[in-house]
């Protein structure tokens, strides 16, 4: 017995977990998604193990949170790529480890992640019906959640054709983003930043026909991001050309997503990128679609 209860972690290798869950959260920008993958699911079946033996409560505690961030790193690597389906299974996973700490706003959070997944893939009812429910577990936490959940519903309404809903909803998120402390507003990883908020309103007044007001909110989303933070700028981008298809400007809009797919590094060039850009693609009028921008937009996209 005093070996068994002698065989538990020591703080600092609890330390090191959570900061390993951490820098995973800092790297999707940058860093392909299939290797992120790779290494984080070699992580998580290390801090699954340690959860199979006897824990101090605070330990069994801090450990459930890095194995529900390791989990959601795992299925923003498989929404990066395209594997939904996959990504589905380790968000189930992850709000079960989240559970197990009563931390509301990891939930939220968590449940903000996953209504990525029908945002990008073609069902915008069950992505508003997610953040609606990430919005409602956040409640009055101040969390960052508390605005990324109504600005993701917000951008689905758009989608859905509901637009005084969506001004309603991202009206909410922004109050919810000025009553953020800058320990929320500066994180990149679990926080919710100026860019994300900016890139968020831009995306709803594009799927709204508004297209000076979001190419606005997208250029100073852009501007924020360094040039190696690869996925966010593709789809901002990509919103961009969306915008710019509004107001018929299509050789514009050609030429941006011809460039943002074709120079994006093969790497990132992945599942959820080709989906916005083969629904700008899909936008193109038909009476234009013979157009030479419009076929070397098609061309890379078809190759990727």
């Amino acid at each position: 017995m005093t070996s068994t209860l002698a065989s538990t972690l020591a703080d600092t290798t609890v330390d090191r977990w959570e900061r390993t869950a951490a820098e995973y959260d800092l790297a999707y920008q940058h860093t392909p998604p299939s290797r992120i993958l790779g290494d984080v699911v070699l992580d998580f079946i290390e801090v699954r193990q340690m959860l199979g033996r006897r824990q101090p409560a605070d330990h069994r505690v801090r450990l459930c949170h890095v194995a529900a961030r390791l989990a959601a790193t795992a299925g923003i690597a498989l929404v990066a790529t395209g594997e939904h389906r996959e990504a589905r299974s380790w968000y189930q996973c992850a709000q079960l480890a989240a559970e197990e700490t009563g931390d509301r706003g990891l939930r939220a959070w968590l449940l903000a992640r996953e209504a990525v997944i029908p945002m990008y893939f073609g069902a915008p009812a069950a992505a508003a019906q997610l953040a609606q429910r990430a919005r409602v577990v956040a409640g009055s936490t101040v969390c960052a959640t508390a605005a990324w959940a109504p600005a993701l519903e917000a951008r689905a309404l758009a989608r859905l054709g509901r637009a005084d809903e969506a001004r309603r909803v991202m009206a909410m998120a922004e109050r919810a983003f000025v009553r953020l402390g800058p320990e929320h507003t500066a994180d990149l990883a679990y926080g919710h930043t100026e860019r994300q908020l900016r890139w968020h309103i831009g995306s709803m007044h594009t799927a709204l026909g508004d297209t000076r007001t979001a190419q606005v909110a997208l250029d100073r989303a852009l501007t924020l991001y360094a040039p190696g933070e690869y996925l966010d700028r593709a789809l901002i981008a990509l919103d961009q050309a969306a915008g710019l298809l509004h107001v018929g400007e299509i050789g514009s809009a050609a030429q941006i997503g011809m460039v943002t797919v074709a120079t994006l590094p093969a790497e990132h060039r992945t599942g959820i990128v080709l989906t916005r850009a083969r629904e700008v693609v899909a936008a193109v009028p038909q009476r234009a679609v013979r157009m030479p921008m419009v076929a070397e937009l098609r061309e890379p996209v078809a190759l990727a």
